[in-house]
């Protein structure tokens, strides 16, 4: 066997590896949709979670494709992954975001800094989405080389990898930084404060990733950052889906059954039902005058009713004489 051969062997049980870590995010994933629904919880944040979970399959498809298959099956593969690994990471971005947003609701301020920092990491994936495209489109002829063991492979050049690298660093410093300011500055009940932590700590692995990826890009070592790739997708997949999950698993891991809901919302950790809106029907008893009013109101309702039957029977009866008169005129 050829050291060509056997790299790319190493390469293939690699994959096959962090495939494993790939399907263990998307069962988390999986996991958090349903319990969402169950409990009648889903949000904006599992909407972003959702698409990110799409992405995710995506491209873990490609990635086979392009890995065990051959040109064009290989190519097809390739633009999968190539394209769908950015989107997911965004996303998972957005999702962690709003989980952020969720627990601080509350706070009105608060809220409209975290959508406005929501709105700029749009406008950064946008634009490097935008300059990622033109650089795969702009010339096509990249797609006949063989510097991935006989399949194509375009490696970003140096300004991509800094535009990259650097809204890379601008969101990352953001979902670790806001996390840390919510737990020195806003005094938040424990259930809100471990679920602000497990944020921290899933903003500060998946940066570690992103660095190592980064490196290994600047390095030009293509066959790592395949690999460093394919983790960090799985990591993230996993890091936006384990918050629900441990949540979870802290809530009812101590008991066979769920504990009831809780009567104050405060400290809401998003693992119990909605609970129905209870609803009260308010009766106004109106207390009006005595036995002297009961008594003039039956005697106004009883002329009122005298008077109208009265009436309605002399209108009767001039009806009666009118009809009869006409047909005598008649005859």
């Amino acid at each position: 066997m050829s050291n060509l051969d056997m790299s790319l062997d190493v390469i293939r049980k690699a994959s096959v590896g962090t495939a494993v870590l790939e399907v263990i995010g998307l069962l988390l994933a999986i996991f958090r949709f349903w319990f969402r629904f169950r409990i009648r919880r889903l949000w904006w944040e599992d909407a972003w979670a959702f698409s990110a979970f799409l992405f995710a399959i995506s491209y873990l498809t490609g990635t086979s494709l392009y890995v065990r298959y051959e040109r064009p099956t290989s190519t097809v593969g390739y633009w999968m992954s190539t394209f769908s690994f950015n989107p997911m990471i965004w996303l998972v971005r957005h999702s962690t975001l709003f989980s952020v947003a969720r627990i601080i609701y509350p706070s009105l301020i608060l809220r409209r800094i975290v959508l406005g920092i929501a709105l700029v990491f749009f406008l950064l994936f946008i634009s490097f989405m935008a300059t990622k495209l033109w650089y795969f489109c702009h010339d096509l002829s990249w797609m006949n080389n063989t510097l991935f063991f006989g399949n194509a492979l375009l490696p970003l050049d140096a300004r991509l990898d800094i535009f990259e690298l650097t809204t890379d660093f601008i969101t990352d410093a953001i979902l670790i930084a806001l996390p840390l300011k919510l737990l020195w500055s806003v005094k938040l009940p424990t259930r809100q404060r471990r679920m602000i932590l497990l944020i921290f700590a899933s903003g500060i692995t998946i940066t570690l990733v992103a660095i190592c990826r980064a490196i290994c890009q600047f390095l030009k070592v293509d066959l790592v950052v395949s690999l460093i790739t394919d983790v960090e997708v799985a990591l993230s997949s996993i890091m936006c889906n384990l918050l629900v999950f441990v949540t979870f698993l802290y809530r009812y891991g101590r008991s066979a059954s769920p504990p009831p809901s809780t009567e104050s919302d405060e400290d809401d950790d998003y693992t119990t039902p909605v609970r129905p809106r209870e609803t009260t029907q308010i009766l106004t008893t109106i207390e009006v005058g005595g036995s002297g009013y009961s008594d003039n109101l039956t005697s106004m309702c009883g002329d009122g009713f005298a008077s109208n039957a009265t009436s309605g029977v002399s209108d009767v009866l001039s009806y009666s004489e009118q009809r009869s008169k006409e047909k005598s005129s008649r005859s």
